[in-house]
């Protein structure tokens, strides 16, 4: 009897130290951080490929999924946790990539994040003027500028598919040097749903209904029902690749709804040189700006 309490102790003993620190773990990553390790070199100089960066949850708040049943029509239900601040423009951001399996319709991809800069928040008018971005009203620098003036620089090295910007509508000649304005909506928004809204915000509001929404000489409908206008039920936000001339972002991907953000990218833990495969001692914990 007495070895099959102390068996009992023991197991409980060694369930206790497996369990409480995932139990930790998860609670870590579900309302305070997490961690990513950076492939891709769309926020050079910023953050570099081979950097392992901290993105906090608290500042804008956390994400709770209070359901992971989702099919392709359709996204895991959310519970936003209110955060210490709203986004800034210039905040370096972690979301969700915003297309699961096809680009014409926003679903959530929960294995594959983005990490950007924002530039326009829900309320904004974007716009880039010769390459340099602006919204207006402002007359504060958005972006990594000395990245925006490369891009300048090396205009004519570019490919004509990289120089048009592919999410926007075609027939508006829009490119990544001359664009906009583009307004970015916010919660109860309004908007007349013309032609041209209908082009520039036909995904956005497909997510926001999962109606299925068309134009037929000139008229939109929801679901079959002609509307002239339509409220926004989500906050919306542009975001930027520091390394503009190598980023998939907001000029192609289009606009980032607030429930795919994770947090604010914020510390390079660790960083390692994949190409020569040495520590960057330098980067250890640096501040993301």
């Amino acid at each position: 009897m007495k070895r099959t309490k102390a068996k009992l102790i023991s197991i409980c003993k060694y369930s206790l130290y497996v369990i409480l620190p995932l139990i930790l773990a998860l609670v870590i990553r579900s309302f305070f951080c997490n961690f990513y390790r950076i492939s891709s070199n769309s926020m050079e100089p910023t953050i570099l490929p081979g950097d392992y960066i901290l993105a906090d949850k608290w500042t804008f708040g956390a994400r709770i999924f209070t359901s992971f049943k989702f099919d392709e029509n359709s996204d895991p239900s959310i519970k936003q946790i209110s955060g210490f601040r709203k986004i800034k423009r210039n905040d370096v951001v972690v979301f969700n990539f915003p297309f699961r399996h096809t680009w014409d319709t926003i679903r959530m991809d929960l294995e594959k994040t983005f990490v950007k800069r924002c530039i326009g928040l829900p309320g904004d008018s974007v716009s880039a003027i010769g390459g340099f971005y602006h919204v207006y009203g402002l007359t504060d620098t958005l972006g990594f500028v000395p990245e925006q003036k490369r891009l300048v620089r090396n205009r004519s090295t570019l490919d004509s598919v990289i120089i048009r910007t592919v999410a926007f509508e075609k027939s508006f000649k829009w490119d990544i040097f001359d664009f906009g304005p583009f307004y970015v909506p916010a919660v109860g928004d309004t908007i007349a749903l013309t032609p041209n809204n209908f082009k520039l915000y036909h995904k956005q509001i497909l997510y926001e209904t999962r109606s299925i929404i068309r134009m037929e000489d000139s008229l939109i409908f929801l679901n079959d029902t002609l509307r002239h206008e339509y409220v926004f039920s989500s906050n919306w936000y542009f975001m930027s690749g520091d390394n503009v001339m190598n980023s998939q972002d907001s000029r192609y991907i289009g606009l980032i709804p607030e429930a795919y953000i994770i947090g604010r990218a914020s510390l390079v833990l660790t960083s390692k040189d994949r190409e020569i495969g040495k520590q960057r001692w330098n980067r250890i914990l640096k501040r993301i700006r």
